[in-house]
């Protein structure tokens, strides 16, 4: 019998213990995207210390006046530190696509397909390509750019294997070629979250 009370309370607390470890994130700036009501709706998700400290939405078609409703759903977000909150009656459609972007942003899931994006380098932009496969990023592809040889190298190849083993554009720049680094951190969060 006192074997029963030790496993169930072994339990418990290995039950508590993951559901707090599950309101944790790994601090950053993370970008998600998801359809809103009139197309692509992008946000910004800021995690400090393990919490959601900030949403900014980047870019959205909604309605104004009409959306604005759906987008109070982050600040409902940050105070639960939770995407189990409501949606808002009258901009449900927005609410859900606030909702999925903050998940995307935090999950990393992407879907499956090829995507284009571009940024502004140090000579010119840099195209590249996005390659998605069961939600991760599996490829990065440098199109065309105008980049200073030799100087701009040691950026194209770290910078893209960075981003694949993090799943993340929060990468460092390379030290030399800051601006080709950040140019294509910029061109892959184009084609990953336009």
């Amino acid at each position: 019998m006192k074997n029963w009370k030790n496993i169930g309370a072994f339990t418990i607390i290995l039950v508590l213990a993951l559901s707090f470890a599950a309101l944790a994130w790994n601090d950053g700036v993370y970008v998600g995207k998801a359809d809103g009501h009139n197309g692509p709706l992008s946000l910004e998700v800021t995690v400090e210390g393990g919490q959601i400290t900030a949403i900014k939405v980047l870019e959205h078609k909604e309605t104004p006046n009409i959306s604005d409703g759906g987008f109070k759903v982050a600040d409902t977000i940050i105070a639960k530190q939770s995407l189990k909150v409501d949606t808002v009656s009258g901009a449900t459609v927005t609410s859900k696509a606030v909702l999925a972007a903050v998940k995307n942003a935090l999950t990393g899931h992407w879907s499956d397909g090829k995507y284009t994006g571009e940024a502004k380098g140090h000579n010119g932009q840099i195209v590249v390509e996005v390659e998605v496969a069961a939600g991760k990023i599996a490829n990065i592809t440098i199109v065309s750019h105008s980049e200073t040889p030799m100087i701009s190298d040691e950026a194209f190849n770290k910078v893209p294997s960075a981003i694949i083993a993090s799943q993340s554009t929060q990468v460092d720049t390379v030290s030399g070629a800051t601006v080709t680094s950040k140019a294509l951190i910029a061109a892959v969060n184009d084609a990953l979250y336009k």
